[in-house]
């Protein structure tokens, strides 16, 4: 129900009042009304009643409605006033308007007071609303928690709520108004700077600054305030905005700071440590593993052999532990880099497999390597950082075995134009886990079982260790496996298309047409090389045992017989030395071409007078299998002629090293023994030196292809030794290639020894395979030729 219009009548005459109360009643106005006659009656009546409109008679015999209008102004109250008049006369209006009544209406045409009175209380409505809106603002900007403002360009205060007289550590508005804002700024130039950033932009966002209170104390705000124009928009008018204070964010980014200064002061520390523990520790590991590693080599009784055999291991347990643990700190700090970079897929797969052939051999498991023929020969991405995961896998594979096979396939699974995804799965015949130890089994320290881990050791990081990688490399890791029935651990990985050609096997029509008989008593085994063949061009069958051999060359057509056989040397019943006598002084077979595979490599397993034409290692990589049947082939002619000239083949580089003189700087006397050990082991002569400045010495008396530069030494290190010789080189066509020797193995230690004019990076304890393939690369890889002092 809508509320009554409630209106005050001033008249004399009931009548008019009636008339008048009467018209609006008729237009639909419903309302409350009371007629008074005097001042004192219409005093008592705004006194008593909140009324809506007042209505006056303007004659009237104790005073007119100019009196009335008069009257309710001096009670401050805002309420629409209509005059009514008899009277004819535009001096009457004009004066009533002047005095302030909203409208003026003549008795004799009261259809216009309806609408006047409308109108006027809608009118009302509107400038209560607006009062109340004022009020409600004014609430609002007095009880608002940050401070606003508005001021002068020159820092005069207009208007401020409360709290930002408080923030300024005043106590009124109109103290504050007397003092200027220019003088609260700690620093003159930062209030010359916001102004000047207002007038330009007209705008100030999170502006910060310091101020200064009269008590003399300082606090931080920061501001956001606009530029005000003056009508024209020709200059601005005042500055309007909000203040807030923000000492205590101030004071907490400050503590923020420090904490970050001091986290990051313990990560240098954390690092520089972890640089100098691994420096000291494998400092004297690099002499324990190469020295057990030339004692190996030497001639040991089955007592000596024994006891160097468990100093290798342990060492080699050593060095697998201390790797976990810096590559795990380097993961969980986020400081391990990935390269991008072109590398040879099968190559980077097969090396990591060599690594554990031998001792998959000294525990009579066969390790075997299958890879399908759509898998690319090169990729882009980190060859160090894949290999390391499949080192891992493979390395608890092997531990975890104690007879039968483990097998590593590649294969891809998914392709597009500019990345390939490949999968890499290990399969084991070991031990097995159970399924509870398997939902935790990629989670640091974690062991599947105590007990297995007090037999086999490791520290549960390698895993751990795999997964992140295998993360950073965009692929998953996951595992198959049940107690005693082996496990199959599988990732897969994404790499960039690469744009450089390295498939060893594009003339692959050099073997095509070749017939092979692959003879391993292992069916896995058996199946992969012949897939390899296959891919060849090669039509190859086999055989699980040397009878069955015998039975398979002798019931070909002569036409039609093998041109090799590939032998399998640890076989049951008839091993793969008999099998091969027995094929050469059969008439009918002497002419089959014979490639031995062994687990261990090398011709003395079975005497230098064995009928075997080339020898591999197990596992047998694809590019020595490819040039070891090359070469049979090539070489057929000549060894029909004079078969008691043929030489065995071991698939390396071994036989085109030159006696190069290498320089090494070394101040470890242990490991300058190691090291020349190893040099020697691998036809290279050394001449050894203390430090850098024996180096320089050595480098300015003769030349050398190559030095194996330690970086840690006295008198002169390795970086300052190599930034001298580089200085000395500049302007030259002379680059003596230097190899950096470090037993740092921390984040950014490549790229240090790289930036300081280093060629490579090895780091220690040096390992035989690795100072191999560095040296092969720069000696013999890169065509490198002796001088004549070099002779």
């Amino acid at each position: 129900m809508a509320e009554l219009e409630k209106i005050l009548i001033v008249d004399d005459s009931e009548d008019d009042a009636k008339l008048m109360v009467h018209a609006l009643r008729r237009a639909g106005h419903d309302l409350k009304s009371e007629r008074v006659d005097s001042p004192e009656a219409m005093l008592a009546a705004l006194k008593r009643e909140s009324w809506d409109l007042v209505i006056s008679d303007y004659s009237m015999p104790r005073f007119n409605g100019i009196a009335a209008l008069k009257l309710l102004k001096a009670q401050n109250l805002d309420l629409p006033f209509i005059l009514v008049s008899g009277a004819v006369g535009e001096d009457v209006a004009v004066q009533a308007m002047k005095a302030g009544a909203q409208d003026y209406i003549l008795k004799h045409n009261l259809a216009r007071l309806p609408p006047a009175v409308e109108r006027e209380l809608r009118e009302a409505e509107v400038r209560r609303e607006r009062i109340r809106a004022e009020a409600r603002y004014r609430s609002l900007f007095e009880r608002v928690p940050v401070g606003v403002f508005s001021t002068t360009p020159d820092g005069r205060v207009l208007e401020a709520n409360s709290a930002f007289v408080q923030m300024l550590g005043f106590t009124n508005l109109e103290e504050l108004k007397r003092a200027s804002l220019e003088a609260w700024w700690v620093e003159p130039k930062e209030f010359a700077r916001r102004n000047a950033l207002l007038v330009r932009e007209g705008v100030i966002r999170d502006f910060e600054s310091q101020l200064r209170r009269p008590d003399g104390s300082v606090f931080w705000c920061a501001e956001n305030a606009r530029a005000e124009y003056d009508r024209q928009r020709t200059a601005v008018a005042r500055f309007e905005g909000v203040m807030v204070d923000i000492t205590d964010r101030k004071r907490v980014q400050q503590e923020l700071a420090q904490a970050r200064d001091v986290a990051l002061e313990t990560a240098r520390l954390k690092s520089e440590f972890l640089a100098t523990m691994s420096h000291e520790i494998r400092t004297p590991l690099n002499g324990i593993v190469g020295m057990c590693e030339l004692l190996r080599d030497s001639e040991l009784t089955s007592g000596q052999a024994e006891c160097a055999d468990l100093i290798g291991n342990s060492a080699d347990s050593l060095l697998t532990i201390i790797n976990d643990i810096l590559d795990f700190s380097k993961l969980t700090a986020g400081k391990l880099v990935f390269e991008e970079i072109d590398f040879d897929l099968i190559a980077t797969v097969e090396a990591a497999v060599n690594l554990l052939g031998e001792r998959a051999a000294q525990k009579g498991i066969e390790l075997v390597v299958a890879i399908d023929r759509e898998t690319p020969g090169s990729v882009r991405g980190d060859p160090n950082r894949l290999r390391q995961v499949l080192t891992n896998l493979l390395g608890n594979a092997v531990k975890f075995t104690e007879r039968g096979e483990v097998v590593m396939s590649v294969s891809p699974i998914r392709a597009c134009r500019n990345e390939i995804v490949l999968e890499f799965k290990i399969t084991d015949t070991g031990i097995g886990i159970d399924s509870q130890a398997l939902r935790g089994l990629f989670q640091p320290f974690h062991q599947a079982d105590g007990s297995t881990t007090r037999k086999y050791g490791g520290t549960g990081l390698g895993l751990a260790i795999s997964a992140q990688l295998v993360e950073r490399m965009d692929g998953t890791i996951g595992v198959t496996s049940a107690p005693g029935a082996g496990s199959s651990f599988f990732f897969n990985a994404t790499f960039l298309r690469s744009a450089v050609n390295l498939d060893k096997f594009a003339k692959e029509k050099l073997l095509s047409g070749l017939r092979v008989l692959v003879v391993d008593d292992n069916d896995t085994n058996r199946q992969v090389i012949q897939r390899q063949i296959a891919n060849w061009g090669i039509n190859s069958a086999s055989a699980s045992s040397g009878p069955e051999a015998l039975a398979a060359l002798r019931e070909r057509d002569p036409d039609a017989r093998f041109n090799v056989a590939i032998l399998d040397l640890a076989m049951p019943g008839m091993d793969g030395m008999m099998l091969a006598q027995l094929i050469k002084t059969d008439p009918m077979l002497v002419d089959t071409r014979l490639l031995l595979m062994s687990s261990i490599g090398g011709r003395g397993e079975a005497g230098g007078s064995a009928p075997i034409e080339a020898w591999l290692t197990k596992p047998v990589k694809q590019s020595q299998l490819y040039d070891s049947l090359a070469e049979l082939i090539a070489s057929d002619l000549a060894v029909v002629d004079n078969p008691g000239q043929a030489t065995p083949s071991a698939g390396g580089l071994g036989d085109k090293r030159q006696p190069f003189r290498v320089l090494v700087a070394e101040d470890n006397i242990v490991n300058q023994s190691v090291i020349a050990h190893q040099l020697h082991k691998l036809g290279y002569e050394a001449n050894i030196v203390a430090n850098g400045l024996e180096a320089l010495q050595a480098l300015a008396s003769a030349e050398y292809p190559l030095v194996l530069m330690d970086c840690m030494m006295p008198e002169i290190d390795g970086f300052e030794a190599t930034a001298e010789l580089r200085r000395r080189e500049a302007g030259t066509d002379k680059h003596t290639v230097i190899v950096a020797m470090t037993a740092k193995a921390m984040e950014g230690d490549r790229e240090k020894c790289l930036a300081a004019g280093m060629d490579d990076y090895l780091g220690k304890p040096v390992q035989l395979e690795e100072l191999a393939a560095i040296l092969d690369r720069w000696l013999i890889g890169s065509g490198h030729s002796r001088s004549d002092d070099q002779k």
